[in-house]
């Protein structure tokens, strides 16, 4: 039994901080991702169709038939978003046809890479939709693989800060990340209140290197080695010295012709203000610049740069990278237990969920049929464990002021629409790096029928306990580590 379920994702946009231009040809930056995101959301079709809602620039229902996405004239709103779902098609053995929404969190005008966002959210929510087992490389290169498609040049850095997120140093050579441990930047962002074209500006670049070849590669270098410091500094928290090295790298920029004078202004009000330092972020040609202030300057910085004809924009750094929207609250409040079940407190599920040490408890069900087979669940994509991974019949948490006995049935209403007769079988603790659980684990008889929620489980199904080890053995059916342990503990597998 199957849902027609819709795969929701995220990505953030992003600054530049260092190294813009001269990351193209291969040295590294330093680049930010931010609180601003694109969703798009992915489902199948009944029919053959590729079909695109992007209301927020103005396309609406568009549609073409599968065989012929990313092949002849494509709206430039769609050019992005076609090519992404082409690339993860070529690699994918499933076919069917698709529908795509997508929504902006922040206009395309600014310059916070929203092509290369909604590039990221496109691969990464088609890879989902179709069980594509990839990492965060592999999500990578048919993201950047993509970008290139559409327009022939690119660093990669926009689409590796969309994939890991936070602040990250980015060699543009091998196109390697490295996440920088960086808990805050003290940042203010201004626009211009012009949006340039980066395709053009990065070819303007490329000429310039054709007829200068020397001094432009002279210029790339001093760059590569600003940054090497910049991210020394950063790690070290002196952002006064980082406001120089900013300083030093906008002198290159506006040696490269990329600067404009709108930028300039936005830049000299900052600096006059007592920022650290200020330069523009990224292709250059209008778009955002950036300037770091302390604590007692920002608020003038930033009136500065209304004052100079910008806008300043308020955004929050080291933004998580691209990730499934989940349908579970964060802020639901769980059990926590020490090893005797003893409660001891209470916490958020996400709190829980990221710190082994908060051992909460949990429940499940294993449910047979009349002839013995065991039920599973595949669970949906937006579950925020574990998505499209197999449990058991019905599993969950105990929440604040309930019994187990209440978490199951609440559980199987929840999930799979039914409620029977339980019988207790066993206590266990499991846990990985993540969490630690302890649960509770029952059994029932039911033969259906079920209706699954499709926002918990994707596919429900009735194996033969004698098969079941074979299969995952072979990989066939993947575990989550809760159920696998269910399993173990209450003697379903050996």
């Amino acid at each position: 039994m199957k849902n027609n379920q819709t795969i929701t994702v995220s990505a953030p946009g992003k600054l530049l901080l260092m190294g813009e231009h001269a990351v193209v040809y291969g040295y590294p930056c330093i680049g930010t991702a931010i609180d601003e995101r694109i969703r798009v959301a992915v489902s199948r079709r009944d029919d053959s169709n590729f079909v695109l809602d992007a209301s927020d620039v103005g396309l609406r229902d568009y549609r073409r038939k599968m065989q012929d996405i990313g092949k002849g004239d494509i709206p430039k709103e769609a050019l992005f978003i076609e090519m992404a779902v082409r690339n993860v098609l070529l690699r994918c053995p499933q076919q069917a046809g698709i529908r795509v929404e997508t929504k902006a969190g922040f206009s395309s005008q600014l310059g916070f890479g929203s092509s290369s966002a909604v590039t990221v959210a496109s691969v990464f929510a088609v890879s989902q939709l179709f069980a594509l087992p990839w990492d965060k490389k592999e999500l990578f290169d048919v993201a950047y693989q993509t970008i290139l498609d559409v327009q022939q040049k690119g660093s990669g850095f926009d689409a590796a800060a969309a994939i890991y997120g936070g602040t990250i140093f980015f060699a543009g050579g091998d196109k390697t990340t490295v996440p920088l441990a960086i808990s805050a930047i003290p940042l203010v962002v201004g626009y211009t209140g012009a949006k340039a074209d980066t395709a053009t500006v990065v070819r303007s670049v490329a000429e310039k290197r054709e007829k200068y070849p020397e001094k432009v590669d002279r210029i790339f270098h001093g760059i590569g080695k600003l940054v090497d410091e910049g991210k020394a500094r950063m790690l070290d928290g002196d952002w006064e010295r980082v406001g120089k090295l900013m300083d030093f790298n906008q002198e290159y920029l506006r040696d490269l012709g990329v600067s404009s004078e709108k930028l300039e202004a936005l830049i000299s009000a900052a600096k006059r203000t007592g920022a650290w330092g200020a330069k523009l972020s990224g292709a250059g040609g209008g778009d955002c610049m950036i300037a770091l202030a302390s604590e007692a300057k920002r608020a003038a910085v930033a009136e500065a740069i209304v004052g100079a004809g910008g806008v300043v924009i308020n955004s929050t750094t080291g933004a998580p990278g691209v990730r499934l929207e989940t349908t579970d609250s964060q802020d639901e409040l769980f059990i926590v237990v020490d090893r005797n079940d003893t409660i001891v407190g209470y916490k958020t599920r996400h709190e829980c969920h990221h710190n082994p040490d908060l051992v909460h408890r949990t429940v499940g069900a294993l449910l047979f049929n009349a002839d013995g087979q065991l039920l599973l669940q595949k669970r949906s994509m937006t579950k925020d464990m574990d998505p499209g991974l197999w449990g058991i019949s019905c599993a969950g948490h105990v929440t604040k002021g309930q019994t187990d006995e209440e978490a199951i049935h609440r559980e199987l209403q929840e999930e799979l629409g039914v409620d029977v007769p339980l019988t207790f079988l066993k206590k266990f603790f499991v846990g990985d790096t993540r969490e630690t659980e302890r649960a509770a684990v029952y059994k029932g008889i039911h033969d259906g029928p079920f209706v699954p929620n499709a926002q918990e489980v994707a596919e429900i199904q009735f194996i033969d306990v004698a098969q079941l080890s074979g299969k995952v053995a072979k990989g066939e059916i993947q575990l989550t580590a809760g159920a696998f342990a269910a399993l173990k503990e209450t003697g379903v597998l050996p």
